[in-house]
């Protein structure tokens, strides 16, 4: 039996435990943990303050910048830059999808530049080779002897190539200057004569067509990629027809401007970038390639995003990277040292550096200019 004894020791000891508990914990232990936890609320209230500065810091800049960026849209900086393509023709390209402000600002741009724009060219979707019926019948509207999906758009973008070189003196010759009758085959059997030993003439004298198999010869003699067959003797309006017939090109005129077939010699502003509907290796790297090869020295590849504050550009999640529409171009070697890019054609500062990377070009030299990393610089550099 539990005596009452037990009962008064147990409760007292009880008690007591509690008392000590109490006295140490609103004593020594209370304090010591209160003095750690407010060394580190000071702690995390200096970092808050640091961090609060570098923010506002980095908001005054962003104000800086765009007050900048709308002072200069606004003060006719492309007055500064009359006369610096005076006798110059420039064609616009653009992808379907991209901002159209942009590439009417391009444009205006030039033009202030005193630039000929004799067209802008859009290119629409049907570039894309994903789908075997629309390739079959883009060849049949092309006249094209394949079917191949890649091919038929490889073989489109050299007909584009061509059609933006200008006339020349093949497609400018007319066929009565060599008449069959002045060239009989008895005098020049084909086995004397192999179309792989003269890639620059047509197969058994037929003016119409050429298939080089030779692809040295075909590179450096014509621009025409292994394998295509292009009608050269089609002058650059009849060329762009087609490929307008096919709706793989729809042409403008530009602002003020007569839509016209470009001269030999001229520029071309090939302009992509955020929300092109032409997949960028298969159907935009086949096109530039055809473009330099059969105009070196004179394609300008530009990237423009959709227009948005540096704040926007700064917190957005879904801002594509600068650049990375041009990672095709710029990362393909036989395109190196053949054609200019330039990334953020969408500021005032990418509007000036089209001009001035044209200017460029027209001296013969040739770079990768904007904003992204790898550049070699945000603007060409010109000595005048």
């Amino acid at each position: 039996m539990i005596k009452l004894r037990t009962h008064i020791i147990s409760l007292t000891a009880v008690f007591l435990a509690l008392g000590i508990g109490l006295v140490l914990g609103s004593t020594f232990l209370d304090r010591t943990f209160v003095d750690a936890l407010d060394a580190q609320v000071r702690r995390l209230n200096d970092r808050v303050d640091q961090r609060t500065e570098e923010v506002e810091a980095l908001n005054r800049v962003i104000d800086e910048q765009t007050l900048t960026e709308e002072a200069a849209a606004d003060a006719g900086y492309e007055q500064l830059l009359a006369g610096q393509l005076t006798d110059a023709q420039v064609v616009v390209l653009a992808n379907r999808g991209i901002d159209e402000d942009q590439v009417d600002r391009t444009v205006e741009v030039l033009q202030a530049a005193d630039a000929e724009v004799p067209a802008v060219v859009w290119l629409t979707d049907r570039w894309n080779p994903t789908d075997p019926q629309r390739s079959i019948e883009i060849a049949e509207s092309l006249d094209l002897e394949t079917t191949d999906p890649a091919q038929v758009t490889a073989e489109a973008a050299a007909m584009l190539g061509l059609a933006l070189a200008g006339p020349t003196p093949a497609t400018n010759a007319p066929a009565t200057t060599a008449p069959a009758t002045t060239a009989p085959a008895t005098t020049a059997p084909a086995t004397n004569a192999p179309a792989t030993n003269a890639p620059s003439t047509t197969a058994q004298g037929d003016p119409t067509t050429t298939a080089p198999t030779d692809g040295a010869a075909s590179t450096s003699t014509t621009g025409i990629s292994p394998g295509t067959t292009v009608a050269l003797d089609a002058g650059p309006e009849e060329l762009l027809d087609r490929l307008t017939d096919a709706e793989l090109i729809e042409q403008e005129a530009a602002p003020a401007g007569n839509l016209s077939v470009p001269g030999p010699e001229a520029l071309i502003v090939s302009i992509t970038g955020e929300g092109s509907s032409l997949d960028p290796k298969k159907a935009y790297l086949p096109i530039v390639t055809e473009l330099v090869s059969f105009n070196p020295g004179r394609v300008l590849v530009a990237e423009t995003r959709n227009t948005r504050t540096i704040q926007a550009e700064a917190t957005e999640d879904d801002v594509p990277v600068r650049g990375a529409a041009l990672e095709v171009v710029r990362s393909d070697d036989a395109l190196r040292g053949q054609s200019s890019t330039l990334d953020g054609l969408e500021g005032p500062l990418g509007k000036a550096a089209v001009v001035v990377a044209l200017m460029e070009l027209r001296e013969g030299k040739t770079g990768d200019y904007g904003l992204a990393a790898g550049t070699d610089g945000p603007v060409p550099s010109i000595t005048r």
